[in-house]
């Protein structure tokens, strides 16, 4: 019977510290520019009107730019080390970078030390989220796919909540570079958790199939899928049989395809178009430009003092409970009508945002200002229970297995080309036409409803070997399948990946794993 143990929730709960590093070093600086002694420190003008706030600006967006433009490299690198070092040396070697960054960010001096921080940060933040929805999608059984892979989307946003309420804590020490410089420091504790669970928490057991290591990734599948009703782990064995062929059936076609089939056979290319589409997508729709620019959003409606840092922590509370809700329903409702649900709704809340925005830079109004967060924080609602817990998993569950790490990277990349491009665009943008700046991702997200609805298939429920399926393809067994005393032969490693390979291969069946 399929189903999974408490050791594969705190699996999963342990290795997710990774997305939490992500979520935070995505969100700290949303806090840090709130902060008035970390512009006293930089040598920055803090004012809008005052001369010198357009360099400020710059400043800004060129650490918005950096973090971004190495992320995307980060994600690159991802898409190499998922593979060629397994899942568990990529959380190592990121969490690595992350303390040299997080350093140097915390205890910047000047502005230039302070962008190289923010610089190195990106890079594990980008090799996190490719890394964690690939592990967790590996780890999990298939209807709890979008619970587990969800898990990523939700402690993004447990980063995002922490971040903004450590920030509304700390301005009350608004007289010490503290304020600023503890929240970033937090960072590195994240990163040392994960350093520690990594040495506990298992490799991806189709990873260790790729490896031939058919006994040790079967050990991890019944530990991870134990059913107490079946003592026999007969649910293990059937997964242990699906990964196995259809991992057979994916080096075959390796041989033919070579290491670029990703970009050569059509369903593959398919997949990636439709994979770079969801990346973009939510990003496409605004939520990082609100989330990174939220306290002067509000500030820009008239707000003063710590109320723009208190809302913009409650917007990230909201959003944190949104997405464990959607991480709840995921497996229920569907990936597709979730996507289709949430970019319609958030859509909707986008447009009367930005024309109340629009109308209290008219009138300024303080109702319009009250409109506008309500409106807001009605977005979070939806994106972070329809959008946010999707994203990650249909990105990381329609590739198979041997691409899967270079797919998820290159996907992904996207997702930080689109927010580089939105963060870096906005400082100057709202100089130049204001509100009118959010017209673009008004106009975006009406496109990505549409894609959703008819482009995206369901994938909900069904064995990430047996999503072949729905992009052309024959899966070459089912989870329902019988195990047989059919010989399956461990899978030959390319010889790119020899290096790093863990074991001399042996050949074995899966019927002898089980005895």
């Amino acid at each position: 019977m399929e189903t999974y143990s408490n050791y594969n929730l705190w699996v999963v709960l342990f290795a997710a510290f990774g997305s939490l590093f992500t979520g935070y070093s995505l969100a700290v600086i949303g806090n840090t520019i709130g902060q008035p002694t970390f512009y006293s420190k930089m040598n920055l003008v803090s004012v809008p009107t005052e001369p010198g706030y357009s360099h400020t600006a710059t400043i800004i967006g060129a650490a918005n730019g950096l973090f971004f433009g190495f992320g995307f490299i980060g994600c690159l690198v991802s898409a190499w080390s998922l593979d060629a070092l397994g899942r568990k040396r990529t959380f190592l070697l990121a969490c690595l970078v992350g303390l040299v960054g997080g350093s140097i960010q915390c205890g910047a001096v000047n502005q230039a030390m302070y962008l190289v921080g923010r610089a190195l940060t990106g890079i594990p933040t980008g090799m996190l989220i490719v890394a964690m929805p690939t592990y967790f999608s590996e780890v999990a059984p298939p209807h709890s796919r979008g619970l587990m892979t969800g898990a990523h989307g939700s402690f993004i946003n447990v980063g995002y909540f922490s971040a903004a309420w450590i920030g509304f804590a700390c301005y009350y020490k608004a007289d010490s570079t503290f304020a600023w410089r503890f929240p970033n420091a937090v960072l590195l504790l994240w990163a040392l958790i994960l350093i520690v669970g990594s040495l506990f928490i298992p490799e991806s057991p189709r990873w260790l199939v790729q490896r031939g290591q058919n006994d040790a990734a079967l050990k991890i599948l019944c530990r991870l899928h134990h059913d107490v009703n079946d003592p026999e782990d007969s649910f293990a064995h059937r997964e242990l049989n699906l990964i196995v062929r259809q991992l057979q059936a994916d080096r075959r076609a390796y041989e033919v395809g070579g290491r670029w089939q990703l970009f050569t056979d059509k369903s593959y290319r398919r997949r990636l178009y439709l994979a770079l589409t969801v990346a973009a997508g939510g990003q496409n729709a605004g939520i990082l430009v609100i989330n990174n620019y939220n306290v002067l959003i509000y500030q820009s409606l008239g707000l003063k003092g710590s109320m723009p840092l208190l809302l913009a922590a409650a917007w990230n509370t909201v959003g944190l409970i949104a997405n464990v809700l959607g991480a709840f329903i995921s497996d229920r409702i569907g990936r597709r009508w979730a996507m289709v649900y949430g970019f319609g709704g958030t859509v909707a809340c986008f447009t009367v945002a930005t024309g109340l925005i629009g109308s209290y830079s008219n009138t300024g109004s303080k109702d319009m200002a009250i409109a506008v967060t309500v409106f807001l924080f009605l977005y979070v609602l939806g994106y972070g229970t329809f959008i946010d817990p999707n994203t990650f998993t249909v990105v990381s569950e329609i590739f198979p297995t041997h691409i899967r790490g270079q797919a998820v990277g290159i996907s992904l990349c996207g997702l930080f080309l689109c927010d580089t491009l939105w963060l870096e665009l906005l400082p100057t943008a709202q100089a130049a036409i204001g509100w009118k700046y959010y017209l673009v991702f008004m106009c975006l997200g009406i496109v990505h409803t549409v894609v959703q609805y008819f482009f995206l298939p369901e994938t909900a429920g069904l064995a990430l070997e047996e999503i072949d399926q729905l992009f052309g393809k024959e899966p070459v067994a089912h989870l329902d399948d019988e195990v047989t005393a059919t010989p399956v032969t461990n899978l030959e490693t390319p010889p790119a990946e020899k290096d790093s390979k863990m074991e001399d291969h042996h050949v074995e069946t899966v019927a002898e794993s089980k005895m």
